[in-house]
């Protein structure tokens, strides 16, 4: 009797023992369709930066061919930018980071301008400029000069002058042009210039018309846009001598707009007549070419 009970004793030690191994590995070993859930850290989104904006040149020269590098970091977006008159204007879409070349044309004066603008989806845009200076090409016909290079070499001219009451006409022959100078202030337009469409053969004047004692009647090209012109003829009056011949040299500023004309008096000073027509002067210079 006490044999069995020992026995039976011994097989519930064993199974228990089993059953403990079982459960302890169940709870110990993962299961394979057991899942770990990590949180999901998103890295901070960043600002585009342009880090370089060069041109492989200080100076370029008119017709010149250059090149153009940038660097920008976090940038899905670049865009170079040619500037025109302070305007944006001609572009390429570029890569994040490289280089192009850019050929001035042989017009350009004084400096060539350029913009690199950089963006992503997070943030707005971020710009920066370059300023390429040109050499000047040309020197100007007297001194002190104006602080732009000339837009072209000065053009030497046959020329003629002749003072009005209120004013004076000058004749550029190589232009075929008639400037007219107003000294009243009656309108906006200190200056006009017209066409001379006089031609040899044509009238010199009008016999019908009769100066008063001491004035003359303008001639030639001068005396059609006086006689055509009735605007001109109110403004400037009766010329106060005949008209005088000589040379002259004119040359223009290079803005992109509201530029300035200069021309070589008859007597080595220089007319300045300001852009728009607004107005003009007569300068002395400190030497005339």
């Amino acid at each position: 009797m006490m044999k069995r009970i020992g026995i039976l004793l011994t097989c519930l030690v064993l199974a228990t023992a089993v059953l403990s191994t079982v459960v302890w590995a169940e709870t110990a070993v993962p299961r394979s369709d057991t899942f770990l859930y990590l949180p999901l850290v998103s890295k901070p989104a960043q600002p585009p930066q342009i880090l370089s904006f060069t041109a492989n040149v200080p100076i370029a020269d008119p017709g010149e061919t250059i090149t153009l590098s940038w660097a920008t970091s976090h940038a899905t977006t670049v865009t170079l930018y040619h500037l025109f008159g302070g305007a944006l204007s001609a572009f390429w879409d570029v890569a994040p980071t490289g280089s192009m070349t850019y050929t001035i044309s042989s017009g350009s004066r004084n400096s060539e301008n350029f913009a690199l603008f950089a963006s992503n989806a997070d943030f707005p845009y971020t710009s920066t400029s370059l300023l390429v200076p040109l050499t000047c090409p040309f020197t100007w016909f007297f001194g002190p000069a104006p602080d732009v290079c000339p837009q072209e070499a000065a053009l030497l001219s046959a020329s003629a002058e002749q003072q009005f009451e209120h004013g004076v006409m000058i004749w550029v022959g190589a232009e075929d042009r008639i400037y007219v100078l107003f000294d009243d202030t009656m309108y906006t337009d200190g200056w006009n210039v017209y066409e001379d469409n006089w031609q040899e053969g044509d009238p010199i004047d009008d016999p019908s018309i009769v100066p008063p004692p001491g004035f003359y009647q303008p001639q030639r090209g001068f005396g059609l846009v006086w006689r055509e012109q009735l605007q001109v003829r109110a403004r400037l009056g009766w010329a106060l001598a005949p008209e005088m011949g000589g040379s002259t040299a004119v040359q223009r500023t290079s803005y992109y707009k509201y530029n300035h004309t200069y021309l070589k008096a008859l007597d080595n000073n220089v007319w300045h007549l300001l852009p728009e027509r607004s107005d003009w002067e007569k300068l002395i210079p400190d030497f005339v070419q």
